[in-house]
């Protein structure tokens, strides 16, 4: 018995053991690499917002959505495209038909002329400043309405990687703006993933094209990581009520966009 405790004693496991029985701690599991978060929302999203709700970073996902949307924008750019894409809307939009041609001409030359810079504008401010309005809201839903207890900047890291799959939307329309010719791109529908690039953005009522647009492949898979990883945070609650209230709340915002196009668009 001696030697027994003897052996234990050396080797620890007998003190661990007894500490971790009298206090009934369980062992913190072992920090992620940024690497392996973010690749882990992608490959096991629950254990990397496990992660991620424990030490909430917000930082490395958003700078890697806005490095590629710079980028896209740059060769967008480069590429002329601004000039075709407000060609196209001047063509679709009612109130500039009904302008004179040289009028049109002088509002296009305007967008031409700002639209890169709003580009890189909305690449460096808006993607960021969308992430705190989307973690800011939903913290206030599962707070509010399920009681997580949850920071803001629990939330706010969880809506930044939740946002990754911008990171593959970029990169695939990098791709087809690489293959096609600037003529033929079209920045609203630059991949087909959602309802709306199959129809006629001409004839279609405009309230029917936001609708269709919003149901989109990767913005679901956003909607369901975002259920994932407050989840994973709170805890106490199940995946298909946080994505019950996910989805709830995305439908608030899509009825609104929806209503704003029927009466303005």
């Amino acid at each position: 018995m001696r030697v027994f405790q003897i052996v234990v004693a050396r080797s620890g496991f007998g003190c661990t053991m007894a500490l971790s029985m009298a206090s009934g701690a369980v062992a913190e599991p072992e920090k992620m690499s940024e690497f392996a978060r973010l690749t882990g929302i992608v490959w096991s999203p629950e254990l990397a917002f496990r992660d991620v709700a424990a030490r909430p970073r917000w930082w490395p996902p958003l700078v890697l959505i806005v490095l590629l949307s710079l980028v896209f924008h740059y060769m967008f750019n480069q590429r002329g495209g601004w000039e075709h894409f407000f060609r196209q809307q001047s063509e679709t939009n009612t109130q500039m038909q009904k302008m004179p041609a040289d009028q049109r001409e002088q509002i296009m030359a305007k967008q031409i002329q700002f639209a890169p810079i709003m580009g890189y504008v909305g690449s460096v401010v808006g993607i960021p400043l969308a992430a705190l309005v989307i973690g800011g809201v939903f913290l206030l839903v599962f707070k509010m309405f399920l009681g997580a207890a949850l920071s803001f900047r629990q939330a706010f890291a969880i809506t930044s990687y939740a946002m990754i799959p911008l990171v593959f939307s970029t990169a695939m329309t990098l791709v087809m703006l690489q293959l096609k010719d600037p003529s033929e791109f079209d920045l609203q529908y630059p991949t087909l993933t959602n309802i709306g690039a199959f129809l006629d953005s001409v004839n279609t009522p405009k309230w029917l094209l936001s609708l269709a647009t919003s149901i989109d492949a990767f913005t679901l898979w956003i909607l369901a990581l975002l259920a994932t990883g407050f989840s994973a945070a709170a805890r106490k609650i199940s995946w298909s009520t946080a994505m019950a209230y996910v989805v709830g709340t995305w439908s608030v915002y899509v009825l609104l966009k929806v209503g704003w196009a029927a009466m303005f668009g």
